[in-house]
């Protein structure tokens, strides 16, 4: 029986606010029920609300191939509708934002993955209240509740998991993966063993690096985490069957009767995507007009800035660990290796400057640590 009949959809009617909007959760710990929210730079703050939780039920399952698609294009897709376009938290879930350049292509790869979906339900937040502390600082201090509240909440959680098996090829440069896009129409880089490469296939990737690797956003069962635990598979493009033997198991365990859907139990899930509410129109007046906006927009332009650097350095370190792993010259190895080390210390002061901006510290303070790990990326 295939998982899509499975995971069936439950009948049953879940309560949503007319004017919300859902975001793609990136766990940064303050994604949850009566958290205060700012639209404008879409960032989650401080629980402003007391309240409780209510599960709304209803049970989806979903299996899609995502071939040939870009990371913005991912992110929108799996997040449904978002305000202003695509969503991504400033500074936040560096974790989140690396997995999804590992499922996608980049500047020199070509990938395909294929995705699996499951949501079990949803949690709405009701009886809502003010918290005390929050209620003591409307009088004494507004524009203090506005930083730390926003002028929104979030009222509902999705929670399910996402896992992707992703096939890629890594390519030593960007002419050549340029050239195997224009030359070779395969778009579906899931192979079977009885594959026969045509010699224009082979030519287009000779040099190139074959991977195999799943990535999850929960639904990390104790047998998948077993069938993964090497990490990613690498392969040479002249002997495909190691990665083609390991996406086999996986799909085995994973579709058509496997046991993964048994195996997936609730401490295995995680918050998919939320929606926010602005508190003026749920009714809670007193934090919708409380103090100005003081959080400023140009976080939205530095925190841009940054993730740019950081998938640059995200596909570096993707692809020369790709080369690595299948490379027989020790010279080779010990000079990708200090490539690697290089490119990991960037990655490094990337995040840091990311996580130092996430605490909202002042414009000007931000911008100067984010140039700073900038200048050291090459």
């Amino acid at each position: 029986m295939h998982l899509i009949t499975i995971l069936i959809v439950l009948c049953g009617l879940l309560s949503f606010y007319a004017n919300g909007h859902t975001y793609y959760s990136l766990n940064t710990e303050q994604e949850q029920l009566g958290h205060g929210f700012e639209q404008k730079l879409g960032i989650p703050l401080e629980p402003c609300l007391d309240g409780q939780w209510q599960f709304q039920g209803g049970s989806m399952g979903d299996l899609a191939y995502r071939g040939d698609f870009d990371s913005d294009t991912m992110i929108n897709t799996i997040t449904g509708s978002v305000k202003a376009g695509i969503n991504l938290v400033i500074f936040g879930g560096s974790a989140k934002f690396s997995m999804r350049r590992k499922v996608t292509k980049n500047r020199n790869s070509a990938a395909s993955a294929v995705e699996l979906t499951y949501e079990k339900g949803s949690y709405n937040f009701e009886n809502r209240t003010t918290k005390m502390a929050i209620q003591g600082l409307l009088n004494t201090d507004p524009n203090q509740v506005r930083s730390r509240c926003g002028d929104s909440f979030i009222h509902n959680i999705k929670l399910g998991s996402r896992i992707y098996v992703t096939a890629k090829l890594h390519f030593k440069d960007r002419a050549k993966y340029e050239w195997f896009q224009t030359k070779i129409k395969v778009k579906f880089l899931f192979f079977s063993k009885t594959f026969t490469k045509t010699k224009v296939f082979q030519e287009a990737t000779k040099d190139a690096v074959y991977t195999i690797q799943v990535n999850t956003d929960g639904g990390m069962t104790p047998e998948l985490a077993g069938l993964s635990k090497n990490g990613t598979m690498h392969c040479k493009t002249d002997n495909l069957t190691p990665c083609i033997t390991y996406a086999d198991n996986l799909f085995s365990y994973l579709f058509d009767g496997g046991d993964y859907v048994d195996d997936l139990k609730d401490e295995h899930l995680n918050i998919l995507k939320y929606e926010v509410e602005s508190y003026e129109d749920s009714g809670h007046y007193d934090l919708a007009y409380a103090g100005q906006a003081a959080i400023s927009e140009r976080y939205i332009a530095l925190s841009a800035r940054l993730r740019s650097y950081q998938d640059l350095v995200y596909d570096e370190i993707e692809r020369l660990s790709a080369f690595k792993a299948v490379s027989e010259e020790p010279l080779e190895i010990e000079q990708l290796a200090a490539r690697i080390t290089a490119r990991n210390t960037q990655r490094i002061g990337l995040e840091q400057a990311g996580e130092y901006c996430a605490i909202l510290p002042g414009t000007t303070l931000c911008e100067s640590r984010i140039e700073s790990a900038i200048a050291n990326v090459d």
